[in-house]
Parts: C-alpha cells; structure tokens; sequence
C-alpha cells in the first residue's frame, strides 16, 4: 500500500510540473511580441550619424560644418536651434566622410547657442542626434569693443632719404587682420593700402603731402571666423613736404653753459655742406652737454639729417641719443628756462653690432646721412640746441660732421 501511495504522488507531481511548464513557455510566447504594439508592429531603423561636427563663428551667424554619414539611406539632415523652435533642412548632397557639409545659419543674436543635428533617411527614421554646444555668435557688443590699431605717438610717421613717407604703427592687438590706409596719391586718386599685423611701418612712395590720411583696422574673433570686423575709420595726422632750411644762414651762437671746441673742430663746419673731415668736435667731458646754433630763420622742423665721423661709425664719440631743443629767444644765461624740447633721438645701427663691428650696410645707412623725423605740430623755431645724452661708446666727448635740417611746408 505504501509502495502504490509513493507511485500515485510521483505521478501527481510530474503532472503538475509538466502543466506549469506549458504555462510558462505559453507566458513567454505571448510576451515576446508585446513590444510590437509599441512600435506599429515595424522595427525601428536609427541612420547613421554624421562625424567631425564643428563649426565657425560669424557676425550674426555661425557656419556648421560636418562629415556625412555613409549611411545611403540618408535624405536630410534636420538643424535645430533655441531649443526646437527654430530649425533648417540640409539636403545630404553627399555620403563620403571624405566631404563636408555645410551650412549658414543667419539672422542670429549675439548669444550662444546650441544646435543639434538630426540625420533622416527616405523612410522617416531619425538619428538619436548629435548637440553642438557652446556656439559663440558675434555682433555689434563685440564689434563697439574694437579699436584701431595704435599709431605710435612720438614718431607717427617718417621722411625717408629716399622720398617716401614711412607711417608708424604700434604692435597690433590680438584678432587684428589687417588695418586698410587710404590717401591720395600724387595723381590726385583715392588709393587703399594694407599693412599686416606683423609689419609696424606702412612705405607710401607716392603720397601727395598735405592731403588727407585715414586708417581702418579688421578684426576676427577666433582664428577659424567666417567674418570680419572693421572699426569706423580715424585720421592719421597730416604730412607736410618738407624743405631745407638754408644753411647759408647758419652761424654760431654762443651761450654760457654750452660745450665749446677742440682740435680745431669748430661749429660752423656742422653746415659747410660737406660730409667730410673736419666737423664739430666738443671739448665737453661732462654729459649731459650741449651745443647752440642760430639757423638765421624759424621753421617749424619736421626732419633732421646727422652724418657721424666716418674714422668712428657707430663709436666712440658719435651721438647715440641726444634731443633737440629750439626757441626763438634764447636766455642769456645759457639755461634752458626759455627752451621747448622738440624731440628725442637715438641713433640706429642697421646690423646691431657691438661698436667697432660695422658692415656695409652700415656704412651705406651712415653715409646717407641718418634721418630723424620730428613729432607734428613743432613750433617754428630759429635757434636750435642739441643735447648729447649718450655716445656709442660712452665717451666723455661727442662729434658730427654734418646736419641738415627741414622745415615743415604747411
């Protein structure tokens, strides 16, 4: 009788696990398609995406730029912006990575945005989406905060031996492209010249002096901008023609506290109209000193001329940095009460060599007479004061052969 109960429960269980069984495996076929009524009984496709998504700043806009996808199925691509509620298609005019897209979005804020980019094929699948973020739209803020270049204040600009004027700028700010100068040529015609960030002196060969002068610097924000910015336009200040003032009229004039002579190197040979030995040396062994001279009319100076003792270039005695003087009433007493400085000076060496290394473009720059150009706006003067602050070698005395001054034609 045990025997037999053992059986019929053994039997009894292995019903009843077969038929849970068959419940289960019914559970799970029912299960498995129940997603389908979440998706319209259709599989979702996801095109592929695009690479390299990027982009480039502009005034008032930002220029997209991406890899297509290689996805064949791709129709468009769906740019969206301030969050959904403005957006553009972009045809997929091509499927090699190899390519790029690229696409202007006008008529921004000066804001910054994020953009995302929706891949869509034929079917009406979309790609998960790709943000750009961090879009930095530039405009009028960013462009009322620029300047124009700096011209340099002491030196706006140079006369050259060679008849051309050199415009002086400042080193140029950081975005600076390039700063556009318009003046009239001797012609009589409007002409627009570029001078590049790196460059700090502009040459005009055929400015017409006298006639005006104006400069307008660009910028960009980021070195990748699709856009420029230009700042309105300033005046550079008037150049006059220049003419020799007559060294015919020169002679010597003799104050108090002025260095006097040496080695029969006299004054006067400083105008004799020749650049060779004899010139001015002074007796003076104290710096600073100084020297005057009576040019016999009043000028407004504009440039000067200085040829160095030849036997010394770039040495010893020959004025490294110096100033001059004028007035028109000099004090008796040889001080500088009734003085107006004028200008400071220092000599340049072409090749920058130590003195006593000279090279031939360094004899040639000397030879040609070194030119120094006045600040604008000098009042005319008659008598004219040089004070020697340094020499090429830190002598305690100083030498010329020759000057010649310009005055202003205005």
């Amino acid at each position: 009788m045990l025997k037999l109960k053992i059986k019929k429960m053994k039997i009894t269980f292995n019903v009843t696990v077969f038929f849970l069984l068959c419940l289960a495996l019914s559970g799970c076929k029912k299960y498995d398609t129940d997603y389908k009524s979440y998706l319209a009984n259709h599989e979702v496709t996801y095109p592929g995406l695009a690479t390299g998504v990027t982009y480039h700043t502009g005034n008032l806009r930002a220029v997209l730029v991406w890899h297509p996808s290689p996805d064949p199925s791709i129709k468009n691509y769906l740019v969206t912006w301030n969050n959904g509620s403005d957006s553009v298609v972009v045809t997929a005019t091509s499927h090699s990575p190899a390519d790029s897209i690229k696409v202007s979005i006008p008529n921004l804020k000066e804001y910054v945005y994020t953009f995302t980019i929706v891949a869509r094929d034929n079917a009406g699948n979309k790609s998960v989406g790709q943000d750009l973020n961090n879009v930095r739209v530039y405009g009028p803020v960013y462009q009322a905060s620029l300047q124009n270049r700096a011209v340099n204040a002491t030196r706006p600009y140079s006369y050259n031996n060679d008849g051309t004027v050199g415009l002086n700028f400042n080193k140029a700010d950081t975005g600076n492209l390039t700063t556009t100068v318009t003046y009239t040529n001797l012609l009589g015609v409007s002409v627009q010249k570029n001078i590049n960030p790196a460059d700090t002196i502009m040459i005009l060969k055929d400015y017409k002096y006298g006639t005006a002068i104006q400069y307008s610097s660009s910028y960009i924000p980021t070195a990748d901008a699709v856009d420029m910015f230009s700042v309105k336009a300033d005046d550079f200040p008037t150049i006059y023609a220049i003419t020799e003032m007559d060294k015919s009229l020169f002679k010597q004039y003799n104050l108090p506290t002025d260095a006097g002579s040496a080695y029969g190197w006299e004054k006067y040979y400083l105008w004799d109209k020749s650049t060779n030995e004899p010139g001015y040396y002074s007796s003076s062994q104290v710096y600073p000193s100084w020297f005057s001279f009576d040019m016999g009319a009043a000028g407004s100076m504009g440039k000067l001329q200085i040829w160095q003792r030849t036997s010394d270039l770039f040495n010893y005695g020959n004025p490294k940095v110096f100033e001059v003087w004028g007035t028109n009433n000099p004090s008796a007493d040889g001080s500088f009460s009734s003085w107006t400085k004028l200008a400071t000076f220092t000599s340049r060496k072409p090749s920058g060599l130590p003195p006593g290394q000279n090279t031939q473009a360094d004899a040639d720059y000397a030879a040609a007479g070194e030119a120094f150009t006045f600040p604008p706006n000098s009042p005319p003067v008659r008598y004219i004061r040089f004070k020697i602050l340094k020499t090429w070698n830190s002598q305690d005395f100083f030498h010329m052969l020759e000057i010649t001054l310009y005055k202003q034609n205005k």
